[in-house]
């Protein structure tokens, strides 16, 4: 005979029927906490999480600064500039950055559609400059876009 346990089941709030995707804040901070009693389920931690566009945007930032094969059990995953990024900046470069973005977005994320990508070379700092624009057709072609800076130290964005 099967046991049900309700413990096992999450305590949520009615969530918002606008929320199509959502995803772990990249920041990692616990939720507030609700409630008055402190053996309340309604006192039970949560992680922020970031909803629809900003949940794109982060799986966006996630795929720029994982390395393939950080993720074991999705060796894959993510983008693989090789030596790039340690070379002396140039436009060539750029262009193959740009390329290796491309490709990589249309590989692992299907919720978007890329419309512009630019990758400027910074040769006095040297370093690159990101703008990708993207349309997310579950939010009616909405534009998103996400702008940073790449160098050997990794991905920033603003």
């Amino acid at each position: 005979m099967p046991i049900k346990l309700n413990i096992l089941q999450p305590v949520r709030e009615k969530t918002n029927e606008n929320i199509i995707y959502r995803d772990i804040n990249l920041d990692v901070n616990t939720g507030i906490v609700k409630g008055e009693n402190a053996n309340s389920a309604e006192n039970l931690k949560d992680l922020n999480t970031s909803v629809n566009f900003e949940a794109i945007k982060n799986s966006l930032i996630n795929l720029i600064t994982t390395f393939p094969g950080q993720k074991i059990l999705n060796p894959e995953f993510g983008m693989n500039f090789g030596d790039l990024l340690f070379l002396p900046v140039s436009r060539a470069r750029a262009r193959v950055i740009g390329e290796t973005i491309t490709n990589t977005l249309a590989g692992f994320e299907p919720r978007i559609q890329l419309t512009e990508i630019e990758v400027i070379s910074d040769l006095e700092l040297q370093e690159y400059e990101l703008n990708i624009t993207i349309n997310i057709p579950e939010f009616n072609n909405n534009p998103l876009n996400l702008k940073g800076r790449l160098n050997r130290s990794g991905f920033y964005s603003y």
